[in-house]
């Protein structure tokens, strides 16, 4: 289970561009994995998180020993493609760091 969880922890970082240092997991119940993303949002570092219940999801760090924020959660398969969820971030990304229509 946990050779399993790296190999798929470290594809996703992969295809995220950054390596499995980025990356940390485990497998007790319920198994979990986390990786770093190298952004930040309101003064915040970024991560990516997921876990065997709820699959995938995409928090913000706030002070040290606080719990994450989750500001986005992807929907379908708890285990979707390495792809599906670099795309997931690609998305959300674009649509919390984009800046508001100015009305003329």
């Amino acid at each position: 289970m946990i050779d399993d969880l790296r190999d798929y922890l470290a594809a996703v970082a992969a295809h995220l561009g950054v390596g499995l240092e980025s990356c940390c997991w485990g497998s007790e119940t319920p198994a979990w994995g986390y990786v770093a993303l190298d952004r930040r949002l309101a003064s915040r570092d970024v991560a990516l998180l997921w876990d065997e219940r709820t699959g995938w999801s995409i928090a913000t760090e706030p002070d040290i020993g606080s719990d994450l924020d989750v500001v986005a959660r992807l929907d379908g398969e708890v285990i979707p493609p390495p792809a599906a969820v670099a795309d997931f971030v690609t998305t959300v990304w674009a649509e919390i760091t984009r800046e508001p229509a100015v009305a003329s």
